[in-house]
């Protein structure tokens, strides 16, 4: 809407009465004091982050932590049967340094909510040696998370001896983790703008982390004379990772709704050992990494800071 200038307003055909010009005023004035009170500024921007940036390293850090892979190497299983588990990972903290991710690692979130990562699993075997794997982790809430995550993985021998196996997976995961990373419970209980309150948090935050993927992986398994129960294994994977950021905050006045977004590609490898403890319990511990790249600030170099973590399963054929 285009305003036209005092100076060469033209008369309208009836003029104002002095007192509808005095009304006309203090309404306007009235307007322009309740608006600024009544309306709170929301940032609300999408910002498409490059792969090694604080942030994004973040979000691949985590997202590496619940990749679908290791532990066992695909079998031979007869069809229809059904084995669950429940898998583990360890979720080694974080930093000082390492958790200023924030504004191009300038500003600290709270990254270390939870000492490990539990996630049940159900395999059911296929026909011609296929198997399918679902993992998920339901919306409990657990160390101040509410984490809904799915993962899906189809996996089949490619070459199975009494003594040797080697096998291919495919994975995929869906899904994200809740939490107050930007704005945790005890900043937000601190005056706005005092030291320990440097954001201005004026409420914890609900942000939202989306952790998703797809991967492949090969794997290897060295299996001794029956008489012997532990069996070394090894893989390595190769992933894709579409990960996010919702932000949603409180500070100083205005909410913060900044969402962003970043993908690329990152390695992994793990290695451990099963034992079977009897015909249908079976217990597994791998060594995984998975190495990263970050950029610490504008200008810095790329540098290599790698999720390494240790995991656990153990499950049970039903039948």
């Amino acid at each position: 809407m285009r305003l036209t200038p005092i100076g060469n307003a033209r008369p309208c055909a009836g003029r104002l009465t002095q007192p509808a010009i005095t009304f006309t005023l203090a309404a306007i004035a009235a307007l322009a004091i309740v608006a600024p009170a009544s309306a709170q500024m929301v940032m609300n921007s999408v910002d498409h982050l490059s792969f090694d940036r604080p942030e994004s390293w973040a979000l691949k850090y985590f997202t590496a932590a619940t990749l679908l892979g290791g532990l066992e190497t695909p079998r031979a299983r007869t069809p229809g049967s059904v084995t669950i588990g429940l898998e583990a990972g360890w979720l080694p903290s974080l930093s000082d340094a390492q958790q200023m991710v924030g504004y191009d690692g300038t500003e600290s979130q709270d990254l270390n909510k939870a000492p490990f990562f539990p996630r049940p699993r159900v395999t059911v075997a296929l026909p011609a040696s296929f198997s399918v794997v679902v993992a998920a982790v339901p919306p409990i809430p657990m160390f101040g998370l509410k984490t809904r995550l799915l993962a899906l993985a189809i996996e089949r021998p490619v070459y199975d001896t009494a003594g040797l196996a080697v096998g291919v997976r495919v994975y995929g995961q869906l899904g994200s983790v809740q939490g107050s990373y930007t704005c945790p419970a005890r900043m937000a209980a601190l005056a706005p703008g005092s030291a320990g309150n440097p954001d201005g948090c004026e409420a914890p935050s609900s942000d939202t982390a989306a952790l998703r993927y797809a991967g492949g992986e090969l794997s290897v398994a060295y299996r001794p004379e029956a008489a012997n129960r532990l069996s070394p294994h090894a893989s390595i994977g190769v992933n894709y990772m579409d990960v996010g950021f919702q932000v949603n905050a409180l500070t100083f006045g205005m909410i913060d709704r900044t969402h962003y977004l970043s993908r690329g590609t990152a390695v992994s490898a793990s290695g451990g050992v099963s034992y079977r403890m009897s015909g249908r319990l079976t217990a597994g511990m791998d060594l995984f990494y998975s190495p990263l790249s970050v950029r610490r600030g504008f200008g810095a170099p790329v540098q290599n800071d790698g999720m390494f973590n240790i995991r656990t399963l153990l499950s049970y054929r039903l039948r």
